[in-house]
């Protein structure tokens, strides 16, 4: 009977603390205190979700909690060694294209995008030294606590302990807009890059990493102002963060209708870092973090090619070097 008992009751610590992506030997530590686990929220009307915790231990000898799930309501109950102390993670384990690497290593632990190849990229843009490319990810919202104190566990402690986690969303959005596109209507599609940003982030440090990234994104959308009098090229990525001092090379790709490829790069470092030292007033300005004026005569996108008979630039590709991104990392 007591053998069942231990049976029941092992089996039931383990569902009720294992993820259905986590490991068997991952299961959540069992302490003698009972703490509560708060996720407190902005705006828990639309940003309240299922969070991952992971607890790592910084007393010697004793064991980490492990990681868990808080559900969407935003409270749980945990158990931890009295009179130990643990280093606290809370994120969103389910965002979009977002990917996580040493999930049991306290120093370590990251999150980052998957590495990714564009061809077209490879082969016809002068790329920033030492880069490597990452898919930026297709989602705006990443949110994050790292605690960089120590939580410690008090014994009898007369009242409630709580650790409190209080989410924010560590991803940077870049609006970003081309002026003056001649024979937009011709464009079939258009990819973009952007250099110098940061594709980790560090959960020890609750930061961005220092590494220097590219992000290759696509949805670009085309269009054409009346009030300009000239097509244009819009939309917007999402990074960790640019790295400081920022060096960034913004990117469009355009493959046309009549099978030719067009690109153009610009240094954007002065608008990337006026946007991060007042974005408000760069927006009231220029409606966008990244705004150019493509000069089709110089060293911009030329006239996109019409087809048959048309005086366009650009030169051939065949549809498979254009293709798809291929992930090279996950």
């Amino acid at each position: 009977m007591k053998k069942t008992l231990l049976l029941l009751l092992t089996a039931f610590i383990t569902l009720s603390c294992q993820h259905k992506e986590l490991s068997d030997d991952d299961f959540c530590g069992t302490g003698d205190n009972a703490i509560k686990v708060v996720v407190h929220w902005d705006d828990p009307a639309t940003q309240a979700r299922s969070m991952r915790i992971n607890l790592f231990s910084a007393t010697p000898g004793v064991a980490d909690y492990g990681r868990d799930d808080v559900p969407a309501a935003g409270v749980k109950q945990i158990y931890l060694e009295s009179n130990a102390a643990y280093r606290p993670y809370c994120y969103d384990y389910n965002a979009s294209n977002i990917y996580f690497r040493n999930e049991q290593n306290g120093e370590t632990i990251e999150a980052y995008f998957s590495g990714a190849s564009r061809a077209t990229y490879d082969n016809y843009v002068t790329k920033a030294p030492y880069e490597s490319t990452y898919s930026a990810p297709s989602g705006g919202e990443f949110y994050i606590h790292a605690w960089t104190t120590s939580f410690e566990v008090i014994a009898n402690s007369p009242v409630e302990q709580t650790i409190d986690f209080y989410p924010r969303n560590v991803l940077r959005q870049f609006t970003y807009r081309v002026n003056n596109i001649i024979g937009q209507g011709n464009i079939k599609d258009i990819r973009g890059a952007a250099s110098g940003m940061a594709a980790t982030f560090v959960f020890h440090t609750n930061s961005p990493s220092d590494t220097r990234s590219t992000m290759l994104f696509g949805n670009v959308k085309k269009g054409y102002d009346a009030e300009k009098k000239c097509g244009y090229l819009e939309g917007e990525f999402y990074t960790f963060a640019p790295v400081a001092p920022y060096e960034n090379w913004f990117t469009m790709e355009i493959y046309s209708m009549a099978n030719k490829y067009h690109n153009a790069s610009w240094n954007v470092s002065n608008q990337v870092g006026e946007s991060m030292a007042d974005r408000a007033a760069k927006l009231a300005r220029d409606g966008y973090d990244i705004l150019i004026w493509n000069d089709p005569e110089g060293e911009g996108i030329e006239e996109i090619d019409p087809g048959e008979g048309g005086s366009g630039g650009g030169f051939d590709i065949g549809v498979g070097e254009w293709g798809d991104e291929v992930i090279i990392e996950l």
